[in-house]
């Protein structure tokens, strides 16, 4: 009887422990019992320190943090060596027989009790922690359950280890307690002055940045925000979110469906993507967007020119140059119609007149000011932008892009300089080094340009061509080189053949697949001409055949690639002799 007794009460010990183990995520201990025999807890009412055994305690299954410390194995170790050095702060909720961590500590307890797992050593079983008595009258009182997981989130914030996915949901988590708690639903101006109120400070306008990154982004893309994708990505993605969001509804007004559809679709092939680019998820949008709307409703490049960050801020730089031609030319007329104006003689009463009247300080406005260069105005609109600062007199400089030469200089603009025309100079930049004219849209130079070289018809595909020979230093080549090659390839079917290379900074640069065996006479010389157009390699010069005949038709038969993929052609092969030329 005594042996059955001792049995189940192994078996209850060993279903205790592995209970432990589970829920800190460790291996099974190699004992059946603890060190220590099991005592009956006693509650204190007040805050004191009490010794508690590892058995007794459980982390807090709100808190914030999902993942695992990336420093975990550092505080396991300096735990090894030197024992606690900080205390925790544990607290009971009423009719449980175990306590939790009240705020911050849930990974020293998983160290220590890895710790014990592998030393057996008693002193990582049982500790001395800071009890705090339970903020409510219930288990389940939303006043103590929101004091905790304040407390967690103010004591990450201290360490800074929380990603912005974990911190949005813990928020929004403590959202669902303050409304459990008023009886309404808080806007995130509302719910920020709650959580100021108990000690936690956060801005309304990051709320909401948190709020739709937990309803656009986190059902999509778990993996690749708690692998630690940062606010700034963030706010990137929710804004490609909302610029395709309003083209979208442009050409489909009512068709909330279907962009979620193409939204989601787009995201989820990038959730196992490390490190996520945003240019390639953009890509995917972009492609699946247009594969709905239609060829024959917008093209790839117009779609880009309204969704891509850079695009528009582009655009934004062009307005401001608009506004600053308006306000020379305002300027110039204020100034001279005040030269023309005759001086007005100010006289005072000589018992009014404490001292020599003094001239008034003579102050100059410089409509153009700071010292601001610009080497890509693509990539660095931030900087030019900053360059019509009104405050400071100084001088702007630009980095001229020169359309036949890869090399740049400076050109200089001096407030009062009567020999340089500020607005030429813009207007040349923006000439040499893009192709476009501020002020007017992108498309519509675009289809100016086209019908000027008779290219009308290839305004069409992820990549339209409005010139097959003009090369803008300023422009990403390998990205346009990238679209042609899809656009080519998928008019025989091998689009998917075509692999973008990712790079940091993504570049866009491809290659080739390997071929299957199964390719026809058209795919092959299509699959050929791309493999000797590769641009990842620049240096790889592949032995590859192309059938003339496929271009040039024979007697026998007329050119069987159409005139708008032969004009893609040219363009690329254009393209890939001034990217290999500058690689040198």
């Amino acid at each position: 009887m005594n042996t059955a007794n001792n049995l189940i009460k192994n078996k209850k010990d060993q279903a205790r422990m592995d209970a432990i183990v589970k829920g800190l995520n460790v291996t099974p201990m190699t004992t059946q019992s603890a060190p220590q025999p099991e005592t009956t807890l006693s509650y204190p009412s007040n805050e004191q320190y009490i010794t508690v055994t590892l058995d007794k305690l459980r982390p807090y299954e709100h808190n914030p943090r999902k993942t695992r410390n990336p420093n975990f194995e550092v505080i396991k170790e300096s735990i090894r060596r030197r024992g606690l050095d900080h205390k925790p702060n544990i607290t009971r909720r009423p009719g449980e027989d175990f306590y939790i961590i009240a705020d911050g500590g849930n990974t020293r307890i998983q160290a220590l009790k890895e710790l014990f797992t592998e030393t057996q050593d008693s002193r990582f079983w049982s500790i001395s922690c800071h009890y705090k008595p339970w903020k409510g009258e219930t288990a389940d009182s939303v006043e103590a359950e929101l004091d905790l997981l304040i407390g967690h989130l103010i004591e990450n914030d201290t360490r800074a280890d929380l990603s912005f996915i974990e911190k949005a949901l813990g928020i929004l988590q403590a959202k669902e307690y303050y409304e459990k708690k008023l009886g309404n639903e808080l806007s995130a101006r509302e719910l920020s002055t709650e959580l100021e109120k108990d000690g936690y400070i956060i801005h309304y306008s990051l709320i909401n940045k948190m709020d739709n990154c937990v309803s656009y982004l986190y059902p999509f893309i778990p993996n690749v925000l708690f692998a630690g994708l940062g606010k700034p990505q963030i706010e990137k993605l929710l804004s490609v979110r909302n610029n395709a969001n309003e083209v979208w509804h442009k050409y489909r007004m009512d068709d909330d469906t279907g962009f979620y559809q193409v939204w989601v679709g787009s995201l989820s092939r990038c959730n196992d993507d490390s490190p996520f680019h945003l240019k390639t998820f953009q890509d995917y949008l972009i492609t699946a967007m247009l594969d709905k709307l239609g060829d024959e409703t917008t093209s790839y490049e117009a779609l880009y020119f309204d969704i891509d960050l850079d695009e528009q801020k582009f655009r934004k730089l062009a307005a401001k140059q608009q506004e600053l031609e308006q306000k020379i030319t305002d300027s110039t007329s204020t100034d001279t119609v005040t030269a023309d104006k005759p001086a007005t003689e100010l006289t005072l009463p000589q018992d009014q007149i404490e001292e020599p009247l003094k001239p008034a300080k003579q102050v100059e406005t410089n409509l153009m000011s700071t010292n601001a260069t610009i080497q890509e105005p693509a990539e660095h609109v931030a900087d030019f932008v900053s360059a019509f600062d009104m405050d400071d007199p100084g001088t702007i400089q630009f980095n001229q892009y020169n359309a036949n030469e890869s090399a740049t200089h400076e050109t200089t603009f001096t407030p009062g300089d009567t020999d340089t025309d500020l607005n030429t100079t813009l207007s040349e930049h923006f000439m040499n080094g893009f192709g476009l004219v501020p002020g007017m849209s992108v498309q519509a130079q675009r289809e100016q340009k086209a019908q000027e070289n008779g290219l009308s018809f290839a305004l069409t595909g992820r990549q339209p061509v409005a010139d097959i020979w003009q090369i803008f230093p300023a422009r990403k080549h390998k990205a346009e080189a990238y679209s042609l090659a899809l656009d080519i390839a998928e008019t025989v079917g091998l689009d998917e053949l075509v692999e973008h290379i990712v790079k940091e900074p993504v570049d866009y640069s491809f290659q080739m697949k390997a071929a299957p065996t199964t390719l026809n006479a058209i795919q092959q010389a299509i699959y050929d001409l791309l493999a000797m157009s590769e641009t990842d390699n620049l240096n790889q010069n592949k032995n590859c055949q192309f059938n003339t005949a496929l271009l040039l038709g024979s007697a026998e038969q007329p050119a069987i690639i159409d005139d708008i993929t032969l004009v893609k052609i040219f363009r690329l092969i254009r393209l890939v002799r001034h990217i290999r030329t500058e690689s040198n």
